[in-house]
């Protein structure tokens, strides 16, 4: 099966070229700007993105598909021992790290794919040049990601660990800071990325010592994580936070049944945030709903329209609407801990269990149709002339 997997990857190109490289620009403009409409500053007249670091003798850019059509890409950035730019090491929060500053660090980003080939054999085969070369020619130590929060669990069992970092603010949302553990076969294996037959190729006896993670793993385990993954850790929080004695009102929450609330749990996450942090911006296209735990959350629409405070539920308009466009943009006024439900709950609900899944849309319905009879009201709310 392994065998038969290796010899249908698809093959990776190193953008050498001029042609190469606008191909790769023209690309990125047609998934970023086109498809997700995040916004990032862009050469619209030529529909091409890129930005100063891709010019940098610091950077690779690998892609699949040929100069005339790309199908996905990504960007790989590495840096000599003590060499990472000041922005990008507070960026990975890499002040965390002990002894960051003797070993080789890379950054994996700006990675994408063409919406209709998405789940097939291009990431495999992107993963697997990416890792060959980190580990290989570069002789990286460590390697550092970030992902938007809809698809972290995806990149965890590719092999990315969340860590203890600051949120990567993407200008869109937050990003989450992930680790990649080149030379940890143990881990690589039980994710069962497809990368982990590769650790023995470099390291090992007679190759490169794979990394002593010690050093780091109070970064990769316990509470101080932006994002908490365990299903079980998930619903005592919602317990603890809207369904206790005591708690805040959640009429989202309220309206379910205790067995459709683990549901929930089983598929979400909690996300931490700080004040000041993006959680999405006005106009992109996500689809994940949001259920703030704890702390204040401002919806701008050029400016302050409202306020979230515990309990409340947000992203619930993008989840329903064809193009998953946000129609404002959420930040936080505090501190604060959100539950972050996958953009695809509700379809794997509905396949488990039709009756939970209706009681879910009804709850998540019933909360529109009383913010947009709150919007009518306030509209046509007659003004009163001052005596």
């Amino acid at each position: 099966m392994l065998l038969q997997w290796l010899s249908n990857m698809e093959p990776v190109h190193r953008a050498r070229t001029a042609e190469e490289r606008e191909a790769i620009y023209r690309f990125r403009y047609e998934i970023y700007i086109g498809e997700l409409k995040y916004g990032s500053p862009a050469d619209h007249e030529r529909k091409h993105l890129s930005d100063a670091e891709d010019d940098k003798d610091t950077s690779t850019l690998l892609y699949t598909g040929s100069a005339e059509a790309v199908t996905s890409t990504v960007r790989v950035r590495v840096w000599e021992p003590g060499q990472v730019p000041p922005a990008d090491f507070h960026s990975m929060s890499l002040d965390l790290f002990p002894g960051i500053e003797r070993l080789r660090v890379a950054h994996v980003g700006r990675l994408m794919i063409r919406r209709t080939l998405r789940g097939k054999i291009l990431l495999p085969s992107l993963l697997r040049a990416g890792y060959e070369m980190l580990a290989g020619d570069a002789r990286v130590d460590l390697g550092f990601l970030d992902c938007v929060p809809g698809i972290v669990r995806h990149y965890r069992r590719l092999g990315a660990v969340p860590y203890a970092g600051r949120l990567v603010q993407l200008g869109y949302g937050p990003g989450i800071p992930l680790l990649l553990p080149i030379s940890d076969y143990e881990h690589l294996r039980r994710c069962g990325s497809p990368v982990a037959s590769l650790v023995k190729k470099y390291f090992g006896p007679g190759k490169r010592a794979a990394l002593d993670m010690t050093p780091f793993r109070h970064l990769i385990a316990g509470d101080s994580l932006p994002v908490e993954l365990d299903p079980g850790k998930v619903w005592q929080e919602l317990q603890e936070s809207v369904l206790g004695e005591g708690a805040a009102h959640a009429a989202f929450l309220e309206e379910l049944p205790p067995e459709v609330m683990k549901r929930l749990a089983a598929s979400g996450f909690l996300l931490t945030v700080h004040e000041g942090d993006l959680l999405t911006r006005e106009g992109i296209e996500e689809r994940e709903v949001y259920v703030v735990l704890e702390g204040a959350f401002e919806v701008l629409r050029g400016q302050r329209v409202g306020i979230l405070e515990t309990g409340e539920m947000f992203g619930e308009v993008a989840f329903f609407r064809e193009t998953g466009r946000r129609t404002a943009s959420v930040r936080a006024l505090t501190p604060g801990r959100v539950l972050v439900l996958r953009r695809r709950f509700l379809e794997e609900l509905a396949r488990d269990d039709a009756h939970a899944a209706f009681r879910t849309v009804m709850s998540m319905s019933r909360i529109m149709a009383e913010r947009l009879a709150s919007i009518v009201q306030e509209r046509d709310r007659p003004e009163i002339e001052p005596p």
